[in-house]
């Protein structure tokens, strides 16, 4: 898997001195959460407080490069899958922008025929497919819908799709419960490919599937990038095949970019300390046989997220300024980091 995605890499050029495709401004997303009804009474009453709201994704921002696969890592919960939905259009944000090939898709300005340029695949196959439908539907539909084939032409057309996934022709006929999970997954990127996109946003599309498995969908991933010259926003917890995937990488914690890198230099010099903590006790054949020490202390509650910045009470070499001030984003427009220590006088 290694050699493959070094030879993608290659092969797709110098990604990073290409226009931004996709362009993350400033994005913010907050939830509100809804009272239990004990708590709806008192506030009616005027008792209480009022509606608390979660900051999901806090004042985020990217430059994703055209034809280039670019890699959002994190802690469960830290924001990244609500990152993509907004990327994706399915979740409104808050605040702030998104900018795809140089049309904010908040605007109108895009047509129903280019928003078809951008799709998603989701973590969990089985949930995204209608368990009703035959595999033909579910990867037809949307190109029948939306004009880009003749309905008769459709089993030629799955049939396709099918095989530029890895899988034979005899599964257009098929439901989904019928399939493996690895196969599932198979099948939610034929649906996405079946339109033609330009930009593909994967939400974890192999955590749930067995080690084996997720090699083939990621080195699929890589192929369909070459061939399909597929611009690709790569969500994941999984070091290993970020590093292995990606041309760059950025590190989500508790809603906020904490640092972003070309994936080469962020795994060899990382900055910021939760991103050291991290690759310090990813499983290595290398390392040999040693001691695994976690991260001290608990993720803080998104509801109540700590002052200053939001890692500091697990930080091994936080300072006292960590605690009181949001440290700013430090570092060249290649490698960027948000911690005190990296800036002179902060201590």
């Amino acid at each position: 898997m290694a050699s493959c995605a070094s030879e993608m890499k290659n092969t797709r050029g110098m990604s990073e001195q290409v226009a931004s495709f996709m362009r993350i401004e400033q994005v913010t997303r907050r939830f509100e959460m809804r009272p239990g009804a004990f708590e709806s009474l008192l506030h009616r009453l005027g008792v209480g407080a009022g509606p608390q709201f979660v900051t999901a994704v806090d004042n985020v921002s990217l430059n994703i490069a055209r034809g280039s696969i670019f890699g959002l890592v994190g802690e469960s919960g830290c924001g990244k899958s609500t990152l993509g939905r907004i990327a994706a259009r399915l979740l409104p944000a808050t605040s702030g922008r998104v900018i795809f090939d140089d049309i904010p898709l908040d605007d109108g300005s895009l047509t129903p025929a280019a928003l078809l340029r951008l799709q998603m695949v989701f973590q969990n196959p089985m949930a995204s497919l209608n368990p009703r439908q035959r595999v033909m539907d579910i990867i037809t539909e949307g190109a029948i819908y939306h004009g880009v084939i003749a309905r008769r032409q459709r089993t030629d057309f799955a049939v396709s799709l099918l095989a530029e996934v890895g899988l034979s022709a005899d599964a257009a006929f098929r439901l989904p419960h019928q399939f493996s999970g690895g196969q599932r997954q198979r099948i939610g990127i034929a649906r996405a490919l079946s339109v033609s996109p330009d930009f593909l946003i994967c939400d974890e599309p192999v955590a749930a599937l067995d080690v084996s498995i997720q090699a083939q969908i990621i080195n699929l991933l890589l192929d369909l990038s070459r061939n399909r010259n597929l611009t690709m926003l790569f969500i994941s917890h999984d070091l290993g095949v970020v590093r292995h995937l990606c041309d760059r990488v950025a590190v989500m914690y508790l809603g906020q970019i904490v640092e972003q890198a070309p994936a080469a230099d962020l795994f060899a010099n990382p900055r910021h300390p939760y991103t050291k903590a991290l690759l310090e006790q990813a499983p290595s054949i290398k390392a040999g046989r040693r001691a695994y020490r976690p991260i001290e202390g608990e993720i803080p509650s998104p509801f109540a997220p700590p002052k200053g910045c939001r890692f500091h009470p697990r930080c091994p070499v936080a300072v006292e300024r960590c605690g009181r001030d949001a440290p700013p984003q430090t570092g060249d427009e290649k490698h960027l980091a948000r911690c005190w220590l990296l800036n002179d006088g902060s201590r």
